[in-house]
């Protein structure tokens, strides 16, 4: 739930460095369709003192919106982007930029190979890129995409649709990944 009242109280604690929210996950509190114009908003204006958090909050929530599959956010993501595209802030254009690329992992649909895998785990998965692992997956039907650390989240990509699913704590067994159908996955 957003934690803000108004777009005021949004703005009082952007404009001071030193304000914090209440809870130890600050950042997945910002986490939610009704903040993102207004985190939009801080990453775009130069003289905000958390232009740079707001800026990665929107990127964090994106990839999770995209990657897990919130539908329920998607409008208000598209329109974020939207607005954002036209920014005289580069960043915010790359960012624009960025969610057109992560929509297109849930529509288009195709053969994947081994660096368009790369690129979805890249967008997808929290981890830097030299601790993200690309295979395939027993069965030789998806790409398994993983993340080299003690709570990994794996990305499962087929193949030859481009259709994907993710999963936490565990790799999925040959036999659950056997499964997986392309309504179910996307």
């Amino acid at each position: 739930m957003w934690p803000f009242v108004d777009e005021h109280a949004f703005w009082v604690w952007a404009d001071d460095a030193d304000a914090e929210l209440i809870e130890q996950d600050e950042d997945v509190m910002l986490h939610d369709p009704a903040g993102l114009t207004l985190l939009l908003g801080a990453a775009e204006d130069s003289g905000c003192p958390k232009q740079r958090y707001c800026a990665a909050v929107l990127h964090d929530y994106s990839r999770r919106i995209v990657g897990w599959q919130l539908s329920d956010a998607y409008s208000a993501l598209q329109a974020a982007a939207a607005l954002a595209s036209t920014s005289h802030e580069a960043g915010v254009r790359r960012w624009a930029d960025y969610v057109t690329r992560l929509f297109s992992y849930l529509s288009d649909a195709g053969p994947v190979n081994r660096a368009d895998a790369e690129q979805m785990a890249k967008d997808l998965l929290t981890g830097p890129a030299e601790r993200l692992k690309v295979q395939v997956a027993p069965g030789e039907k998806h790409w398994q995409c993983a993340e080299s650390d003690s709570y990994p989240t794996y990305l499962y990509v087929d193949r030859r649709t481009g259709a994907y699913r993710m999963t936490r704590p565990r790799p999925l067994s040959g036999q659950e990944l056997s499964t997986l159908r392309r309504d179910r996955v996307r």
